[in-house]
């Protein structure tokens, strides 16, 4: 038999001395008698710390980007080795060297995949953390390879990575951001990615010589370690703890990511979606001596208006959201003939020519 809310409740404030005893839901909270409401908050220091964190993920997915971009000349351009384990360079094909750099969307598509049941199983951080398993074994292949098939791999498995990571990093951080303020926290999903693809063309230009490109491939290890190590200090997004039964844990969270104590009227927003959820907000904010003023807490069932789990499979024949990935698909179609592409994998080569 499944628990009732108020059961898992009562065994999350049990289990966690640190969490104020406020989930017993009273029929209504008035939100004037509390103090500051979590709607009128800003991103706090605590929001923006953790969003950093998480952006690391998509930093590194700019990272595994270009990686190959700067170094192909000296990772394909050399007499093969002799008794050595690790060959200076990799001699092959142009065709083979475009496959090796092209797997890398196709891991980004089994990544963005896969990263709807990752985010839900493990939630949206431990979703990122574990997804640092694929982000340490790709750029280790890289680094490590002794022929162009290896390599190819490696390329593959960092694709994986970075197809879970910008699935899950703008989901965590539209989710710990201020109700009005999703889409500006969100540009620092873009941000990470720009600044790593910087990096790693940075990295490749110095690292431009002999058998240092092992160097330039691998230095992703560098940056999905750091990302295990900060994780700690980032919290779970309240939403997703909420949705999983866990609100004391999830209230305490939101606190601390708004650095207020009245968080009841922004738990009522997550019952809504898209811009209506920032239309509840602002009517609340003008005036909350109105009955929209008072909030009842949400439950987790309540999250999803018909009960429908949307997934990835369903999303085309629900008429709700067939505006939004139109939306998507045209963008992303753009981007395609744009042939931005072109210049992220072989800007070097082709200015060369």
């Amino acid at each position: 038999m499944r628990p009732n809310s108020r059961a898992l409740e009562a065994q999350d404030t049990a289990s966690s001395p640190l969490l104020v005893q406020d989930t017993v839901e009273s029929p209504l909270l008035n939100r004037a008698d509390i103090g500051p409401s979590s709607l009128n908050a800003g991103i706090t220091w605590a929001c923006l710390g953790s969003a950093a964190i998480v952006c690391l993920a998509p930093l590194q997915y700019g990272y595994h980007i270009a990686e190959l971009n700067t170094p192909k000349k000296i990772i394909t351009g050399c007499a093969p080795s002799v008794g050595s384990r690790l060959p200076q360079c990799l001699p092959m094909s142009d065709t083979m060297f475009s496959l090796a750099t092209s797997l890398f969307a196709v891991g980004g598509l089994v990544g963005s995949l896969g990263a709807g049941w990752l985010a839900e199983r493990f939630g949206r951080r431990g979703g990122l953390v574990y997804n640092n398993i694929v982000f340490v074994l790709g750029p280790l292949l890289m680094a490590l390879a002794v022929s162009p098939a290896m390599l190819a791999v490696g390329r593959f498995v960092s694709g994986v990575g970075s197809g879970a990571a910008v699935v899950i990093a703008p989901l965590y951080l539209s989710e710990i951001a201020p109700v009005r303020l999703r889409g500006t926290l969100n540009l620092l999903n873009q941000l990470s990615i720009v600044v790593g693809i910087l990096l790693t063309l940075t990295v490749g230009m110095v690292a431009n010589r002999g058998s240092l490109w092992r160097v330039s491939v691998g230095g992703g290890l560098v940056l999905a370690c750091a990302h295990l190590v900060l994780s700690a200090l980032a919290v779970e997004s309240p939403r997703f703890l909420w949705a999983r039964g866990r609100r004391a844990e999830a209230r305490t969270v939101l606190r601390h990511l708004r650095g207020v104590d009245d968080v009841d009227a922004e738990v009522a927003t997550w019952g809504v979606s898209g811009g209506d959820a920032e239309q509840v907000a602002d009517d609340m904010i003008a005036d909350p001596e109105s009955p929209n003023g008072t909030v009842k807490p949400v439950s987790s069932t309540e999250l999803r208006a018909d009960g429908t789990t949307v997934t990835v499979f369903n999303i085309f024949r629900l008429a709700q959201y067939r505006r939004q990935w139109l939306l998507v698909l045209l963008l992303q179609f753009g981007q395609q003939l744009s042939g931005i592409n072109t210049v992220f994998y072989y800007s070097s080569t082709v200015l060369e020519r």
